[in-house]
């Protein structure tokens, strides 16, 4: 597994405040499309924060029946961990030491939206779900960084992670 460390803002581990574990998937079907979330004005892999003693696996799986309602049974990874100091995380004046891990999930199931079970900040910005396909994807980030309709920093991550991917797996 890759490690890609971030540090924009020059911090010090002494800086940092506290630490949040994150987990995503690069959800993959065998049209070779990328299941792709759109929340809270931006888009991302699904995925999100693991809970105290939860496991990171057991973290995926519950994530990506939240957010998509398609049960997972098999991932493979993670092949990368984004390692990000961040200053003043999510506005909350605080300094924070943010890892994220990447896994493949390989699955045709389609979004069950009646399985899923968005917490309030999805319900409000009214989460959403598609598919690109993954030849298209860089095309499609970049696209979205030009037009301002993902985070600058989630952008970059997620072209890190296909350039990640396409390098440990080869590509589709």
């Amino acid at each position: 597994m890759k490690q890609i460390f971030i540090n924009d803002d020059k911090l010090d581990i002494s800086d940092l405040d506290y630490e949040v574990t994150r987990v995503k998937g690069l959800i993959i079907n065998s049209k070779n499309e990328i299941l792709i979330a759109y929340n809270n004005n931006t888009y991302q892999f699904p995925g999100g924060h693991v809970q105290k003693n939860e496991d990171m696996r057991e973290a995926l799986l519950r994530e990506i029946k939240e957010e998509t309602g398609i049960r997972i049974e098999t991932i493979d990874g993670p092949f990368l961990q984004i390692v990000t100091y961040a200053k003043n995380y999510m506005n909350t004046d605080k300094n924070v030491y943010n890892s994220i891990f990447y896994y493949t999930v390989l699955c045709d199931e389609e979004p069950n939206f009646e399985e899923t079970n968005y917490d309030e900040l999805e319900r409000l910005s009214e989460f959403g779900l598609f598919y690109v396909h993954f030849d298209d994807l860089e095309g499609f980030l970049q696209n979205c960084l030009k037009n301002g309709t993902i985070s600058a920093d989630i952008g970059r991550e997620m072209l890190l992670v296909l350039e990640e991917y396409n390098k440990f797996y080869g590509g589709m």
